[in-house]
């Protein structure tokens, strides 16, 4: 199973009408044609350029792997397990048998952990939120609903291979509707087009982007319900913003309500500097308009963090803005400007450089 890119690409539907959807807990309508599954796993983990992936990893160290588990119920193949090739598109069958409908991410935290040590092992879990994050967005937009169980998130050097996450996928009766904004980006365009933008201009960005990144990043944009699943009992991650640039805001640390989907001033000052050196030098810090920082606690928050901090990059693609997201800060520096929880993933924002 192989496809090109030109054929993965749909007009619709708009990223926000599937976020809109995810939160809302159903599907859109929608009529399975040919590619729908080298779609789908191309939007999880697809190769853009023969060379990066369609959600980031740290330092492109790629510890995900994603398997197919096919019935015949569902996907369009014979019942067996089937392996993801990344950059050929293909889908290798590794065994003839299977006991569900649905997916796998499978993880070998070594590739990542040789670069980073100890650290490595939270940057996983990130990615494993973030191509979660995508895969369950990539099913809203064609009819299909999952349910997922995070299988085996305790890494160590003991095991080299783990089984983080099974997505169970089935078909539902009932489908979204009442989405009533304006169409945007289509999902399948903020996919191919999202970068890791390290490199921003000088140009002030407005605080409606800023706020619309967020709210359709972490907010409740239905009632009691956010554009991600919950991977626990209740949503564990909340979100602070340092602005620098932004025109209507003063520059300052602002808090985001997720429940009223507004920013709040907590204090005033421009911490660029403290930031940039909290963040080990990177200049991406120092030349943004304003710094996004999530926060949580465990296992389940690094996975979640992941989630909300695909949905950053997908929205910051849709507001025609950049951000790089950053794993590697001095916790006691950044607890010392936000007095939040443990910060788990820092995200600059701003107008690209020519």
């Amino acid at each position: 199973m192989s496809g090109q890119r030109g054929s993965l690409n749909r007009q619709g539907p708009s990223l926000r009408e599937c976020l809109w959807c995810l939160a809302n807990g159903l599907p859109l309508r929608y009529e399975l044609d040919e590619a729908w599954l080298s779609r789908v796993l191309f939007h999880v983990q697809g190769c853009r350029d023969r060379r990066f992936r369609t959600v980031p990893s740290a330092g492109a160290t790629y510890p995900l792997e994603v398997y197919v588990s096919s019935l015949g119920r569902i996907f369009p193949l014979k019942t067996g397990l089937y392996k993801y090739v990344s950059c050929s598109g293909n889908l290798v069958q590794s065994s003839v048998n299977a006991d569900f409908e649905g997916f796998l991410f499978s993880v070998l935290p070594g590739r990542t952990v040789t670069y980073y040590g100890e650290r490595g092992y939270m940057y996983v879990r990130n990615e494993v939120g973030h191509a979660l994050q995508n895969l369950f967005l990539s099913l809203v937009s064609h009819g299909l609903w999952g349910s997922v169980r995070l299988v085996e998130l305790e890494f160590g050097p003991g095991k080299p291979q783990y089984i983080a996450a099974r997505v169970d996928v089935a078909r539902v009766d009932s489908y979204c509707r009442g989405f009533s904004l304006e169409k945007g980006l289509p999902f399948d365009a903020a996919v191919v087009l999202r970068r890791s933008i390290r490199n921003y201009s000088r140009e002030a960005i407005s605080s409606e982007g800023l706020l619309d990144v967020l709210k359709w990043s972490m907010g409740e944009i239905v009632a009691g319900s956010r554009p991600y699943l919950k991977f626990g009992e209740e949503y564990g991650v909340n979100g602070s913003v340092a602005v620098f640039n932004v025109r209507g805001l003063d520059k300052g640390i602002y808090e985001f309500n997720a429940k009223d989907m507004e920013l709040e001033l907590v204090r005033t000052g421009d911490f660029r500097e403290k930031l940039w050196r909290a963040s080990l030098m990177q200049e991406s810090v120092r030349r943004a308009a304003a710094v996004i920082v999530l926060f949580g606690e465990g296992l389940l928050g690094e996975v979640e963090a992941g989630a909300v901090g695909q949905n950053i990059y997908l929205n910051t693609v849709d507001e025609g803005l950049g951000t790089v997201a950053i794993g590697a800060f001095h916790e006691e520096d950044f607890l010392e400007v936000f007095g939040e929880q443990r910060p788990l993933y820092v995200f600059p924002l701003g107008k690209p450089a020519e």
